[in-house]
């Protein structure tokens, strides 16, 4: 290995630990009853950090290859330090009153369904809310690019059995949050159609389309159709002009 490569090793090594054995709530991360964090999760953390944008899940392998005294684990997609000073949620003994205000950032798509149903854990363990609005931000666009940040609001909420844990200095836990806690932006409204009304004549059969040639983007089709169509109109006065002789001359030879 370079002493270059060492140096960036040595790096990792020391903001592993600090994220997942001192400050994970620092970065959004919380950990579950035995301390380990996604992995996934964990590098989308990293990379918020300035001049770390660079690592993905092989570097972070290779900083426990090198790891002579077993600070990491790896347990599938899991990650953790074994020498963790900050204490996990006990749901028991940390039931707090938490601030008036805190904040959540959710998806856009889940937006509707957040106001409709309350806000639920999901694939994770508690309901993550925070103190700070750019935190709440920051760990929304791990997952949406532009979320939507919620106000929750957690005073009332307590004062009607809801239960509320915190994790650090920045960050409240609970299992749920019903929808009459929860403020947002309205819903944005949906654009109306750009489809245009056929004619009111003009019946679909079921698996039909319709296609006019007079709004086909291509100009050379466009022609093309009007002077096939011409053609066949052409084709048609020429049949009803050869039947109409065809009745004269027969009328002809019948009235001699």
């Amino acid at each position: 290995m370079t002493t270059k490569n060492k140096r960036k090793v040595v790096t990792l090594s020391r903001l592993m630990s600090y994220m997942l054995g001192t400050r994970p709530d620092e970065f959004g991360l919380v950990p579950d009853k035995e301390g380990y964090v996604p992995i996934k999760e964990f590098l989308k953390a990293i990379h918020e950090v300035p001049h770390m944008a660079y690592v993905r899940e092989s570097h972070v392998r290779e900083a426990l290859s090198n790891d002579g005294n077993g600070i990491f684990e790896i347990e599938g997609k899991m990650i953790r330090s074994t020498k963790r000073t900050f204490c996990l949620v006990d749901e028991e003994n940390d039931i707090h009153s938490p601030p008036k205000i805190l904040f959540t950032g959710v998806k856009r798509k889940a937006y509707p369904y957040i106001l409709r149903d309350g806000l639920l854990p999901g694939s994770r363990q508690y309901v993550v809310m925070t103190t700070e609005r750019d935190l709440a931000v920051r760990i929304a666009r791990r997952l949406d690019q532009k979320p939507i940040i919620l106000e929750i609001n957690a005073a009332t909420a307590t004062e009607n059995g809801i239960r509320f844990f915190p994790f650090g200095d920045a960050i409240y836990l609970a299992e749920r949050v019903p929808a009459h806690f929860i403020s947002g932006p309205p819903l944005p409204k949906e654009p109306p159609s750009k489809e245009r009304p056929l004619d009111k004549g003009t019946e679909i059969s079921p698996g039909s389309f319709v296609l006019r040639a007079e709004r086909d983007p291509d100009l050379k089709r466009r022609k093309r159709a009007k002077k096939r169509i011409g053609w066949k109109e052409e084709v048609r006065k020429g049949r009803k002009g050869k039947r109409a002789g065809y009745r004269h001359l027969f009328e002809g030879v019948l009235g001699n």
